[in-house]
């Protein structure tokens, strides 16, 4: 299956409706008053339809927050998944099927951590701190307005303006923002984002994400591929259709991937995944730890 109009396509396509969309978004930070959750929350979003590595940089800086002592938890929405709620301790495993593929892939990467699935942020902020926890990372939280928190912003200015899914003046909300290594902004951090090891024989690749283009661009020899929808729920005629179509060469996918099609029945090993690994400047984490001690006066 192959999409006609990748999703970046789409929104160029789109891009009218998008813009009032974007400014919607953006005018709610004025009429919305959060709530001052019961432990210190720190959000890691952006102002793009994904694509930034949200998910990379959460993990970083809470494997950061947790080897300085502090108990940490991250929390989702668990897009694809069919929980209202729900608390995974640590190294419990989390079915993408339940919980989503995000937090699958937060378990694969923290396995000593909390995880907190659901849409209200408020409850994962109230289940957090019922579990002992001092501190809760939310892996794209920007949007999210029913909470008070510290705000972490990825942001680029090479980024298309319809691919944007709020205007850049919600910058002005950010208590750090994060911009990609290479990229100045004014005020900002950098971070980097980089691949774990990319083979370099002939392979074939298959993803579902939002960005296939970057995803795929990693490889150096590309057999033959397939691109599914975003956060694509495979079947097992999916997983059937990648072994075929693969005709023997190596299989790569991402990590999103690689734990959906890992619990179909008829998955039999024989696929990789490259995965995006962050690191983030030490000023952003000294930032961080300041903004952390103010805690609650620091919030916007």
């Amino acid at each position: 299956m192959i999409m006609l109009l990748s999703y970046y396509q789409l929104l160029k396509v789109l891009s009218p409706l998008v813009f009032l969309y974007r400014w919607g978004v953006f005018l709610r930070r004025f009429f919305t008053k959060g709530k001052v959750p019961p432990l210190p929350v720190v959000s890691v979003g952006n102002i793009a339809f994904g694509g930034t590595g949200k998910t990379p940089v959460s993990i970083h800086i809470a494997k950061v927050m947790a080897e300085k002592g502090r108990k940490v938890g991250v929390g989702l929405r668990g897009y694809g998944g069919r929980v209202r709620l729900k608390s995974y301790p640590p190294h419990q495993w989390i079915d993408p099927r339940e919980a989503g593929d995000e937090a699958a892939v937060l378990r694969e990467n923290l396995p000593w951590a909390w995880v907190f699935v659901g849409k209200k942020r408020e409850e994962l902020a109230r289940k957090a701190r019922e579990k002992g926890l001092d501190l809760l990372i939310l892996d794209d939280g920007f949007q999210h307005l029913s909470l008070k928190k510290i705000e972490i912003v990825l942001h680029s200015e090479k980024i298309k303006g319809f691919y944007l899914r709020e205007a850049k003046k919600a910058l002005d909300f950010a208590h750090i923002i994060l911009v990609p290594e290479g990229e100045e902004f004014p005020g900002a951090f950098r971070y980097r984002l980089f691949p774990s090891e990319i083979p370099k024989e002939e392979v074939f690749v298959f993803c579902g994400i939002g960005r296939p283009e970057r995803f795929l661009g990693l490889f150096p020899k590309v057999k033959d591929r397939l691109v599914f929808p975003d956060h694509y729920p495979y079947s097992p005629q999916d997983l059937e259709e990648i072994y075929a179509r693969s005709r023997g060469y190596p299989i790569y996918t991402t990590e999103k991937d690689l734990v959906k099609v890992r619990v179909l029945s008829n998955f039999r090993g024989g696929i990789s995944a490259v995965k995006w690994l962050a690191e983030v400047e030490e000023g952003a984490l000294l930032a961080l730890e300041e903004f952390l001690k103010s805690w609650p006066s620091v919030l916007k």
